[in-house]
């Protein structure tokens, strides 16, 4: 049954989403780009079931957020255990099977970690590509002029012109594998959320993102990601730490996008405190 966190009906903004009545609805808290709700749905033709709605909103489409690629992306892998099967799509959003557990409030072990990582790069390669530049520009689009000044313009063409080419083949990156989009489920196993980064890219970046997110060790982590990957982990250990800077870079231009976007000054702190450290290097 529906726990004490969903809503009154009046409260909904939606009572009927991809052929489902909508039994009870909660909204979800996450990332910036993840104004998401959790649902209880039924269909004439189905028993209730429990559901995300990941919606198209100006935030997904101001972090270059394509729900259609996440859903397409979600139905290729959909024989994995790890990530959610997908349920409808529609021109307004995606609706994603509810995973049962609890969100991981640390890292796993760098072992765990790699082997599910190493799992996320083996499976069928998207037919969209991370380009970092094009995202970078993305975000540079949404940040508000007042912003946009002359520390930044240094920083954004530095960085514009200094763009690692690690020479790993692409693999399927889901670019965000922090502790906050893990869940461990009831039976002990570890599932992944929020694919809507997801796409074909550098498996080294996507490493170094999950370097970043879980505050790990580059070296610990090539290691283990070798064992499960294959490779020379010195190979690893170097790309990844070229990539890192770079991961700092998009983090803040997420994070100026986010404040113009939300109006909420924590994110233009972050993001300013990240301006300083990319400028001083």
């Amino acid at each position: 049954m529906p726990d004490s966190s969903f809503l009154q009906p009046e409260e909904w903004p939606f009572s009927r989403i991809a052929g489902f009545d909508v039994l009870n609805a909660c909204p979800l808290g996450g990332g910036l780009s993840n104004r998401c709700w959790r649902l209880v749905l039924h269909s004439a033709s189905s028993s209730d079931l429990q559901a995300v709605w990941r919606p198209v909103s100006p935030a997904s489409q101001a972090f270059g957020i394509d729900r259609q690629q996440e859903y397409q992306l979600l139905s290729a892998i959909q024989p994995c255990r790890f990530a959610p099967h997908p349920i409808a799509q529609t021109p307004a959003g995606i609706l994603v099977a509810w995973l049962a557990g609890e969100v991981c409030t640390h890292s796993p072990s760098p072992a765990v970690l790699m082997a599910l990582q190493a799992k996320i790069h083996r499976l069928p390669l998207p037919g969209w590509r991370l380009a970092v530049r094009q995202r970078a520009e993305h975000y540079l689009a949404a940040i508000s002029p007042e912003d946009n000044g002359e520390a930044l313009a240094s920083v954004c063409a530095h960085y514009f012109s200094h763009i690692p080419h690690s020479g790993f083949p692409d693999t399927c990156c889901h670019h965000d594998l922090g502790f906050y989009n893990l869940i461990q489920r009831p039976g002990g196993e570890l599932a992944v959320i929020d694919w809507e980064y997801a796409a074909a890219g550098d498996p080294m970046l996507d490493l170094a993102l999950t370097v970043q997110a879980n505050h790990l060790d580059v070296v610990t982590v090539a290691q283990h990601y070798c064992r499960y990957q294959g490779g020379d982990p010195a190979l690893v250990s170097q790309a990844v730490q070229r990539w890192l800077p770079w991961c700092d870079f998009l983090a803040m231009l997420w994070y100026y996008a986010g404040a113009n976007l939300w109006q909420d000054e924590n994110y233009r702190i972050e993001a300013k405190a990240l301006l300083a450290k990319l400028a001083a290097v």
